[in-house]
């Protein structure tokens, strides 16, 4: 019984001296030199902290599968992808600047933080100052919260039918601005989703506030940029449902413009039927 709890306990520790805590004040981050104990390498495991106090260049991918911070006053700046796993958290208090974000596990920004292309989202969010994504904000099944926390998208937001976007939170895309029109503000109280069934999509709106609506104008893209008028449907109710029969692409966006009774218009976050980009195959891209 004593061998038994002898082999128990060093087991046990075994475990607990497994997680290590990196620290690195400036440099480029594969420069095993300017770590203050040990290089931590492109992946952080499980259960490891990484803390960023300086500044760092970030010449080469990283995945996340435990924990990574920028500290207050940090940065962590270069044109390569961040990956945060399933099991993994980034906790931005910084300036945070990298080619593209993948986040399957969770992120808390409360600073700056900016992906040069695409931002994509299966995980959890938590956006409580400015977050940039220079191309699309893909939100396939992920949640986008925050406290008072704005998304600058420059060209399409994208949401599947699954995925949520907080109450408390503004989105704002490029390619909507060029009308001085805010998004996020009417569909943190409506929102869009799109269910493919067969070769047809049915398209719906819920309206839990009963937002005044008088009219929804639906529109449709292949390509998420160039989209065209398919139909124009009154409503009383603020609420809409609608099928499209004429689905010829296996990638289709649909843009919702819902206008009051004064002619204002403002376009709903895109929903899509587009199928989820495969996020647990990381590769990085030189």
């Amino acid at each position: 019984m004593k061998t038994l709890f002898t082999t128990f306990a060093a087991l046990m520790l075994t475990n607990f001296t497994f997680a290590k805590t990196y620290t690195v004040s400036s440099g480029k981050w594969t420069d095993a030199q300017v770590w203050n104990n040990q290089y931590p390498g492109t992946t952080i495991k499980a259960d490891d902290v990484v803390i960023i106090t300086g500044q760092i260049t970030m010449n080469t991918g990283i995945v996340v599968e435990g924990t990574l911070q920028v500290d207050k006053g940090a940065t962590m700046v270069g044109m390569k992808d961040l990956v945060i796993a399933k099991t993994g958290s980034f906790v931005n208090n910084g300036n945070t600047v990298m080619k593209r974000i993948i986040n399957e596990g969770s992120i808390q920004n409360n600073l700056t933080m900016e992906a040069m292309m695409d931002v994509d989202n299966k995980g959890k969010i938590d956006n409580n100052n400015n977050l940039v994504a220079g191309n699309n904000f893909e939100n396939f099944g992920g949640s986008a919260s925050g406290k008072g926390g704005a998304y600058f998208v420059n060209n399409t937001v994208i949401n599947s039918p699954a995925s949520k976007i907080g109450n408390d939170v503004k989105v704002f895309c490029g390619n909507q601005i060029e009308n001085s029109k805010e998004v996020g503000q009417i569909s943190t109280t409506m929102s869009l989703s799109a269910t493919l069934k067969s070769n047809k999509v049915e398209l719906s709106v819920a309206n839990p506030n009963m937002v005044e609506v008088a009219r929804f104008n639906i529109e449709k893209s292949t390509d998420g940029t160039h989209y065209a008028l398919v139909e124009s449907l009154n409503s009383n109710s603020g609420a809409m449902t609608y099928t499209d029969t004429k689905v010829n692409n296996s990638l289709t966006y649909y843009r919702i413009k819902a206008i009051n009774a004064n002619g204002e218009e403002t376009i709903l976050p895109v929903a899509t039927v587009k199928a989820p980009v495969a996020l647990t195959a990381y590769t990085f891209a030189n």
